[in-house]
């Protein structure tokens, strides 16, 4: 059963979602020390990557932004920034989308961006739109290059992940059956990576663009998308 009353309290300053980006780059610390802004005045922002020559998600809803803003009541911009996996601009952000629907090939700066990009404490939200399972194997084929197999697990309900907004105790699939559903690769105790191969679009919130997914895609994507946020920027 999925709880749908938020966790309480929630008094987390956005303090904890800089200690992310600060751990990439020290652009946004010396900002702050030449300017002296409050980390209560930051906002946080999620990137989308592209990749592969312009590839990107087209079927992932950004509405858990605006539900985690609700319920944290912390300063969030409604919406992704579009940010390259080959830039470094990718450092600017501790929390990017990966998704998409068609299989793909990264080139050799990519993977060493996103390679660095978790090691250095990134956190990255993976998913094959629409649970397209060319995407998935790519995805899968290119992790194990980085990482080594068996790196990608499947997360235990009680992970503290699953409880940081929401109180979520099941995953609610559309097909159940076949593979785990939710994925996660964990580094010094944190999740840096949160996986999964059926779909957390959130597809009826995707807008015009996207229409008509058909797989076993995650119900309650919404919920679990928003917890991964609340985790990624407090620990």
């Amino acid at each position: 059963m999925t709880h749908l009353k938020p966790t309480r309290p929630i008094l987390w300053a956005l303090s904890f979602a800089l200690l992310g980006s600060m751990s990439l780059t020290l652009t946004h610390a010396e900002q702050d020390a030449e300017t002296g802004a409050e980390a209560v005045d930051s906002e946080i922002v999620v990137a989308r990557l592209t990749y592969d020559d312009g590839k990107s998600a087209v079927c992932f809803a950004d509405q858990f932004l605006t539900t985690y803003a609700r319920e944290t009541e912390q300063n969030v911009r409604r919406g992704y920034v579009q940010v390259a996996l080959d830039s470094d601009d990718l450092f600017e952000y501790p929390f990017v989308v990966f998704s998409g629907q068609e299989a793909f090939e990264l080139s050799d700066k990519e993977k060493k961006n996103l390679k660095r990009y978790i090691e250095r404490g990134g956190f990255v939200l993976a998913s094959a739109g629409c649970s397209n399972n060319a995407w998935a194997r790519s995805f899968e084929a290119v992790f194990t290059e980085l990482f080594g197999e068996d790196q990608l697990v499947g997360l235990d309900p009680k992970h503290a992940l699953f409880h940081t907004v929401y109180d979520i105790d099941h995953i609610d699939v559309r097909r159940p059956g076949g593979r785990t559903p939710i994925q996660a690769m964990t580094t010094d105790g944190r999740v840096r990576v949160l996986y999964s191969p059926l779909g957390l679009n959130d597809t009826g919130n995707a807008g015009a663009d996207c229409c008509c997914c058909g797989g076993s895609e995650i119900k309650n994507a919404r919920l679990i998308n928003v917890n991964a946020l609340g985790y990624a920027l407090t620990r």
